[in-house]
């Protein structure tokens, strides 16, 4: 432990507030805990692999400093904190008030193994994801429906945090009714904002992307070509006809995941798929205005990742989402704004977004007007919004009611929303 002094003139510290006399001491106190840079490990307790893209943060009133582990799990902790939050939307949160070289995490649910790339291809595996395409509309989502919903979302950056829980109703439209430009819907009765003040708004742009760039909703021909498949023999399930399905890509070894199948229907009833940088390059971003930020700003990425997992619930032989969870880590730099032409610096940052989304099945009436989750196009140079997205988005940002608290305060019960 390194010992910190603080001197300060005996005449300045007579006209100081004892307030500020209490702030001070706590400064020497955290300060003398944590000047030093501090490196561990995040380690998953039950299936002994390193954790990557995990949230290492301390929060004082909102006010947050994070840092992130690596693609070994390793971090490092350069600021100061009293207690740090250690956070991975696959594992239970965990708070620490001193660091370990080792820090285990228990996974909130059985995680399956990563994709084993082999060389031999089953033939009937292509077979069944053609059948599975040629079925999807007599599968899938056949009636419009209503469920009760679940959405929690975080973001965490190196000097930012922000939550977002809602609850309530959500219409879900059938396969048919979304091909020709329907959307789901939701009226929320809970809506809880976690932010340093009240400028924060609602935000579903994650659940956009997990209920329309699912794993499955992927799943297409193209899709099918661009990859290869091949069958975890070691996945164990005590109905036999369900088989786990590696798939991978040549030209992208970050384009990954797998499928779990019921191969007598033909059904998928979970899919996760993982990407990296070089995919998310080539795919997410236009090579024209990447090279313009490069030139202006600087611009580079270190690290991109978006992993989403969906799960399905059979509901009278027709499939409909159970729960999906959405992960997206970026890391970049460019040059700071603030330092001269003569001695640019480039200054590295971290975004980290967690969501997780859980769907059942209810009769509950609405309690509140019900609000458009419209499918917008990402990663476009220019988007043209519809009116009607415009005025839904208007109406999400400043009509829709919630209820505010400081990011990583304890949660209390807070009333439902009233109804419109």
């Amino acid at each position: 432990m390194v010992i910190a002094t603080f001197v300060i003139h005996k005449t300045i510290y007579r006209f100081i507030s004892m307030k500020q006399r209490t702030f001070l001491a706590a400064l020497c106190v955290v300060y003398a805990l944590s000047s030093n840079a501090q490196r561990g490990i995040l380690w998953d307790k039950d299936n002994q692999l390193p954790i990557s893209h995990a949230s290492i943060y301390t929060n004082q009133g909102g006010n947050v400093l994070a840092t992130s582990s690596d693609e070994n799990g390793s971090f490092t902790v350069s600021f100061p904190f009293r207690e740090l939050t250690v956070s991975h939307i696959n594992y239970e949160q965990q708070q620490i008030s001193h660091l370990k070289d080792t820090i285990f995490l228990k996974p909130k649910y059985e995680l399956l193994p990563e994709v084993v790339v082999n060389n031999s291809e089953p033939q009937w595996i292509r077979k069944k994801l053609r059948t599975f395409l040629e079925n999807k509309g007599t599968l899938y989502q056949t009636a419009d429906s209503q469920m009760r919903y679940e959405y929690n979302k975080t973001n965490v950056g190196d000097s930012s945090g922000y939550a977002f829980q809602s609850k309530g109703l959500m219409y879900i439209p059938s396969t048919a009714h979304i091909q020709k430009d329907s959307m789901y819907r939701i009226s929320p009765d809970l809506n809880i904002i976690q932010y340093k003040d009240t400028t924060a708004g609602p935000d579903f742009y994650d659940m956009q992307l997990m209920l329309y760039e699912n794993a499955v909703t992927e799943l297409d021909s193209k899709f099918i070509k661009r990859h290869r498949f091949g069958e975890n023999k070691e996945y164990d399930n005590d109905n036999r006809s369900i088989v786990q399905i590696n798939f991978w890509s040549e030209r992208f070894k970050e384009d990954k995941g797998y499928i779990l199948m019921d191969t007598t229907t033909c059904a998928i009833i979970e899919a996760r798929h993982t990407t990296g940088l070089t995919y998310n390059l080539n795919h997410k971003m236009n090579s024209f205005v990447l090279s313009v930020a490069k030139l202006a700003i600087g611009l580079e990425y270190e690290d991109w990742t978006i992993d989403n997992t969906i799960r399905f619930q059979n509901i009278n032989g027709i499939y409909y989402p159970q729960s999906v969870t959405f992960k997206y880590f970026e890391k970049r730099s460019n040059y700071n704004k603030l330092a001269s032409a003569k001695h640019k610096q480039l200054i590295q940052y971290f975004v980290n977004r967690e969501a997780s989304l859980a769907l059942s099945p209810t009769q509950d009436a609405p309690t509140s007007r019900f609000y458009d989750v419209p499918h917008e196009i990402h990663w476009a140079i220019i988007y043209t919004e519809s009116k009607r997205h415009a005025r839904n988005r208007v109406a999400i940002q400043k009509e829709m009611p919630r209820h505010y608290k400081l990011f990583g305060e304890t949660q209390a019960t807070i009333p439902k929303l009233p109804s419109n």
